[in-house]
């Protein structure tokens, strides 16, 4: 059994789609963007989109294919910055037990007709079984449905804060293949080979400056940033999962996302089975520097495995102060020797912000008297020695 230490949380750039499409007077929060266009009425935007990737709600896989997605589908709910859920085609939720209990607000699809509690079930069904979705509906059990506008979710374990996870796309139930009818801001109409988006004329209160949106294909992920560049698109989006931070020649805003990165105990190992010597090891880490450092300043050090942007946790002061002295101390309190043994510390080498988060930790280890290892793995083996149990120490 391992147990995680949580180090820090990155607050990478996300350049997304929604800078100039914002409803007017819609005081959301939605998150702006990278751009190379002016926002003149009627001006078609352009956009980056993958080829090889289905643009389908619940199959695609390509961040730049989802992001496109959030415009023509809209969830029960959507997260304002505080990830606190909006209603979007929910009007309201009761969550007793295991059980969530959705009322559906009055929503047209993109053809007119309405959205019901059989169209919601549907969409549950296939986002509990796709890449993109599975997870946040991890501890959905099922749908059922009530009333024509009234849905029962079923929870495997009481979760008070379950309605965040119905973000999923809602799709007309039986609107099969790619792109089936949503009810989101745009809607896709082909001409020939080329894609647009239009304005979804049954959003009555969705007055967007930008009118038409042309989707560019592009061969990979790699290919959206130099399409930026080039002016062949107009706005770009990155997660920095790769670990590189690249300046564009565009405007740039930063914006909290939840990647998150932690260190990992194994607790089955003799130097960390003591809970005092782990403790020992957090006080010893030393976020602020891994963020400055590591990730270049594009991220945020937490002390929780949540994002501390999380409006539950506004009010609650978690800060740990870094300090190797009181460390030290507890060791020697709990009568353990760290320096008998090597330990090792497990990291992706292909990732440079967790190799360089991982080195910096290392010289904390070591400062704190630890003999470390430090095991730079490809992601395959790197993935095959958590799986086994090789390490004491991990970078996840």
């Amino acid at each position: 059994m391992k147990k995680a230490l949580a180090v820090i949380l990155i607050f990478s750039m996300i350049l997304t789609l929604f800078c100039a499409c914002k409803d007017q007077g819609d005081d959301s929060t939605e998150p702006l963007g990278v751009t190379n266009i002016s926002s003149s009425k009627n001006e078609t935007l352009k956009l980056a989109y993958s080829k090889a990737d289905m643009l389908d709600p619940f199959t695609a896989s390509m961040s730049a294919n989802i992001q496109i997605l959030g415009l023509i589908y809209d969830g029960l709910y959507k997260l304002d910055k505080a990830y606190e859920p909006i209603p979007v085609i929910a009007k309201s939720a009761i969550v007793s037990g295991t059980a969530l209990n959705v009322t559906l607000d009055s929503a047209s699809f993109s053809d007119g007709s309405p959205v019901t509690a059989d169209d919601v079930a549907y969409s549950f069904k296939k986002a509990k079984n796709s890449p993109s979705h599975s997870e946040k509906l991890s501890n959905f059990e099922s749908a059922s449905i009530s009333a024509s506008n009234m849905l029962v979710f079923t929870l495997k374990r009481p979760d008070p804060y379950a309605q965040a996870c119905l973000t999923f796309p809602i799709v007309k139930n039986g609107s099969e293949g790619e792109l089936p009818v949503g009810s989101g801001r745009y809607v896709p109409q082909k001409s020939g080979e080329s894609i647009y988006l239009v304005v979804n004329k049954e959003k009555k209160s969705f007055n967007p400056a930008i009118k038409t949106i042309m989707l560019v294909p592009v061969r990979d992920s790699s290919s959206v940033e130099s399409s930026l560049e080039i002016g062949n698109t107009g706005f770009y989006y990155n997660d920095l999962s790769n670990g590189v931070y690249s300046r564009i020649n565009a405007k740039t805003v930063e914006m909290g996302i939840n990647n998150f990165v932690y260190l990992a105990f194994n607790s089955a190992s003799a130097a960390f089975s003591n809970a005092e010597v782990r403790r020992a090891v957090n006080l010893a880490v030393n976020r602020k520097e891994i963020v400055a450092t590591a990730f270049q300043g594009h991220a945020r050090e937490t002390y929780s495995p949540f994002n501390p942007e999380w409006y539950p946790l506004v009010s609650k002061d978690l800060i740990i102060t870094p300090s190797l002295e009181e460390a030290k101390a507890i060791i020697e309190k709990a009568g353990k020797e760290v320096t008998e043994k090597e330990i090792s510390l497990l990291v992706n080498k292909e990732n440079p912000f967790k190799l360089e988060t991982a080195k910096l930790i290392q010289n904390s280890l070591v400062s704190l008297g630890f003999k470390v290892v430090l095991k730079d793995y490809t992601a395959e083996y790197y993935t095959e020695a958590i799986e086994l149990g090789s390490y004491d120490l991990y970078i996840g």
